[in-house]
């Protein structure tokens, strides 16, 4: 019994740490979040955040894990055009639904950072799973999953700065084209 109850104590002071982060990177920039200040506002001391963290950067990490592990979970391939317009899709329908701070940490410019880690974790992954898929060269692989990767959240990142104004299906829809035809599919000639 003694357990259970040291287990929820655990549980609820980790979502209390996790909860005020989350709603602190709302708020303001991670230079601007300290552990005095987080530590106050989940109603903790400093020495209870140290026993669930080792920093700010391992908060940090368990979020950046979190969202491209999300994401990874999703098994794809790259072996046929279909694949890569499945995959865009799927990416986009996943972005799309993201939680108010997971989207602003994916889009914010003073996260680009953690995006960045984000993105070449999600497609080290898919480097790893799917290498051959383009029957060429690791470097020549390395340079399409890089596009890939880069484009495709380049293209979400724009639509959530104006503001959605696009419906999913037509963002979906052009970043497809884009992607898979380049700007032939869109400027006339």
């Amino acid at each position: 019994m003694d357990q259970e109850k040291t287990d929820l104590r655990v549980l609820r002071t980790r979502k209390a740490i996790r909860d005020t982060f989350c709603d602190m990177l709302m708020e303001m920039d991670l230079q601007d979040i300290t552990i005095k200040e987080l530590a106050k506002r989940a109603m903790i001391n400093r020495n209870t955040f140290y026993l669930h963290y080792d920093s700010m950067e391992a908060l940090l990490q368990e979020l950046q894990d979190e969202i491209a592990g999300e994401f990874i979970d999703r098994q794809v391939s790259y072996t046929k055009m279909e694949d890569i317009r499945r995959m865009i899709r799927v990416f986009f329908e996943f972005a799309a639904v993201r939680s108010p701070v997971q989207e602003r940490l994916l889009c914010s410019g003073s996260y680009q950072f953690l995006y960045d880690r984000i993105n070449r974790q999600i497609m080290g992954h898919r480097k790893l799973m799917n290498r051959g898929a383009f029957g060429m060269d690791e470097a020549s692989e390395n340079i399409i999953f890089t596009y890939y990767g880069s484009i495709t959240a380049t293209l979400y990142r724009q639509w959530v700065a104006d503001g959605k104004q696009l419906s999913l299906e037509a963002v979906i829809e052009l970043a497809t084209k884009l992607i898979c035809e380049g700007m032939s599919s869109v400027v006339k000639h």
